[in-house]
């Protein structure tokens, strides 16, 4: 196998040759897309942002538009999450480009966290605990937009985000006192209300929003509540500091049923079946940051400390009540250089969780149970340079350190600790005032937890963490009404962590981890809008292509020798596409139509042709009206009735996570 710091010296030496070359090709005005005003129609009709500031929404990463970086970077704005309203944040991330079926960008393993959910750029969670359906832990009704970053491409972010980071960003402040009230009902005995506050008084401003809901969904004994309340505070001190504050309270009740068979569907679509988890969560979190402007940089400083309490059954651990604290620090420091800026800084979390683990089959959790903690410490130390070369050329390069240290009172004191410098490179080069080409490479690592360590019955000591090689090109723009952002990715993940189910000679069924051997991931990932100028009307398409398989896996439990090299990832669907089609009608009237279509795939490891499944389209409406301090919308979703969401083949049959069938609900608010 090539040598990896090789490997990555030749990928960075190919990007300067090519980027040289590029250099040559006669180009347009130098003017910035940080300067440029959007392509899109008079209407302004929002959708997915694909290039320049203005479109972006103010969108950076240590100070430089994201769109002006060499990643697959995607903006959602706050016109459109308010229209999309999501429940589900499948509901928001099916319209861009990576979203897989199970919890990650990119990547579907959904038992890892190779994806990390953000609320102003600290984690919602532990980065060993991340995946994109963690967005459902942060206050919806607080979202200013919400800024996708795909792959371990900037230091900025952890090494294990082989998938990516979704970052929310909470709202900002208002110039002018605002207070919004509103309310919606809808099938399924859905209910969501909410208030809204905030005024500035001299130097110190602040945010308030107060919200719950009700949903049951369409099986039989499903449950989806949650009551949320969010207060900003923000404080400008002079010209050159300002303070933020912000307390969060969280509270949701959920249970969801488990997977049903097709003929289970066919004789009831809403019942109940086996129980797939049952939860009970309070969480608060609060959080302090501090920017302030000195001479040649910027200082930025943030601390949050969050408490968790859940108890319950969960879909991915026994029946167990769970005590989580955490805090997390971060802070860096910008400093300007010429016509660049190099950001220093560091990352600290420190996480204890306090856990009563109760029996298999104790779902009440009234029997006896076991007391046990864990600590996760990550120490993160991180350097990021970015410098225009040339007006047309800039280069943002960096690294991140990692000491990670895990650590259980279990069987008398475990321990294991793990540490690695992941290097990042990347090339931005302007074409012309409307097109960018990027490239870039990056190193990441990914270590295996303390149950597939030390487990008693199925731990293994000898694990290794992952080590992933990314190499992406891209490039963005736009071309008279159209607008694009495509680019190929290519992720080598060494010593992939599997965990698989196996039979012994007992007939006994049990669990292993082991490094299976070398995964790649790969694709093409693309956005593409139309906006013909002075029309109503706006057309966007997004599409993945994804090819993830096994290079190297033999099963290595025992009694197991099949060998899975070549075969694809479960749940791989080659092709996801969304379009939208945006229309106003008549002013203030917006009405989107969306589809949602996914290819074929094996639902099984061993590509099993049984375990073959498409998943029906899906077909949403959403229509808005706004009239001075007046909106009004109407959602109908899943028009089309889909109902199986995603398979599992197991034992020689298929059975089914299943979705609500077709939903509608309405809703009002009144800004006052």
């Amino acid at each position: 196998m090539t040598n990896k710091i090789d490997y990555l010296a030749t990928l960075r030496i190919a990007l300067v040759i090519s980027a040289a070359n590029l250099s040559l090709i006669e180009t347009a005005s130098a003017q910035t897309l940080r300067e440029r005003e959007p392509i899109t129609n008079d209407k302004q009709i929002e959708t997915i942002t694909v290039l320049g500031a203005p479109i972006s929404e103010g969108a950076d990463l240590a100070g430089i538009n994201l769109k002006n970086l060499p990643f697959n970077a995607h903006v959602v704005g706050q016109t459109e999450i308010e229209r999309i309203r999501f429940v589900d944040p499948d509901e928001l991330l099916d319209r861009i480009p990576g979203e897989t079926q199970v919890r990650n960008l990119r990547i579907p393993n959904g038992g890892k966290s190779y994806t990390l959910a953000f609320v102003d750029g600290v984690p919602i969670e532990s980065p060993y605990e991340g995946a994109t359906q963690r967005l459902d832990r942060v206050n919806t009704f607080d979202i200013q937009r919400v800024e996708v970053i795909k792959g371990q491409t900037s230091a900025l972010y952890p090494n294990n985000v082989f998938g990516g980071v979704v970052n929310v960003v909470t709202r900002d402040i208002p110039e002018e006192s605002q207070s919004r009230v509103s309310a919606e009902l809808g099938n399924f005995n859905r209910q969501r209300f909410g208030l809204d506050f905030s005024s500035k008084f001299g130097n110190l401003g602040y945010a308030l929003n107060v919200n719950n809901r009700r949903l049951e969904g369409l099986r039989e004994g499903t449950q989806n509540d949650r009551d949320a309340a969010s207060l900003k505070l923000v404080y400008q001190l002079g010209d050159q500091t300002k303070f933020t504050a912000r307390l969060e309270r969280f509270e949701e009740d959920t249970v969801f049923r488990g997977d049903l068979s097709a003929e289970q569907i066919s004789q009831d679509r809403r019942q109940a079946g086996s129980l797939s988890s049952a939860t009970d969560l309070e969480q608060n979190t609060a959080s302090l940051a501090l920017e302030h402007i000195l001479n040649y940089g910027e200082l930025n400083a943030v601390v949050l400390q969050r408490n968790q309490d859940t108890i319950g059954l969960s879909r991915f651990r026994g029946p167990q009540g769970e005590n989580d604290d955490a805090l997390s620090i971060k802070a860096d420091y910008r400093h300007h250089i010429g016509s660049g800026s190099l950001t220093i800084g560091f990352d600290r979390y420190r996480g204890d969780i306090a856990t009563d683990a109760f029996g298999r089959s104790d779902i009440s959790l009234i029997g006896p149970f076991t007391s046990f903690e864990t600590e996760l410490d990550i120490d993160a130390y991180f350097v990021q340079y970015h410098a225009n070369i040339t007006q047309k050329l800039s280069v943002t390069a960096g690294a991140r350190y990692e000491d990670i240290s895990l650590r259980s009172d279990l069987d008398g004191g475990l321990e294991a600790g793990f540490d690695e410098l992941a290097p990042k490179f990347g090339l931005n080069y302007r074409i012309s005032e409307n097109t960018q080409l990027w490239a870039s490479v990056s190193d990441g690592y990914y270590a295996p937890d303390l149950d597939d360590l030390f487990d008693a019955d199925n731990g293994n000591p000898n694990l290794d963490q992952e080590e992933a090689q990314n190499l992406e090109i891209g490039i963005r723009g736009t071309w008279g009404s159209w607008a694009y952002d495509s680019s190929y990715y290519q992720n080598q993940i060494d010593n992939y962590l599997v965990t698989q189910e196996f039979i012994n000679t007992n007939g006994d069924e049990f669990e292993l981890t082991t490094n299976a051997g070398q995964v790649t991931v790969k694709g093409l990932e693309s956005v593409i809008e139309y906006a013909p100028k002075n029309a109503n009307w706006r057309l966007g398409l997004t599409h993945t292509y994804a090819d993830n398989r096994f290079d190297t896996f033999v099963q290595s439990a025992p009694g197991a020798n099949d060998d899975f090299s070549g075969n694809q990832l479960a749940r791989s669907p080659k092709h996801h596409a969304n379009i939208r089609l945006a229309w106003e009608p008549i002013d203030n009237l917006t009405a989107e139509l969306e589809g949602d279509f996914y290819s074929s795939y094996f639902s099984d490891d061993a590509n099993s042709e049984l375990g073959k499944f498409t998943r029906d389209e899906r077909i949403n409406l959403r229509l808005t009206y706004h009239q001075e301090r007046w909106r009004v919308w109407l959602n109908v979703l899943n028009i089309s009735d889909t109902l199986e969401d995603r398979a599992t083949f197991r034992r020689g049959a298929l059975s089914f996570r299943t979705i609500d069938g077709r939903s509608y609900y309405a809703g009002v608010s009144y800004q006052f």
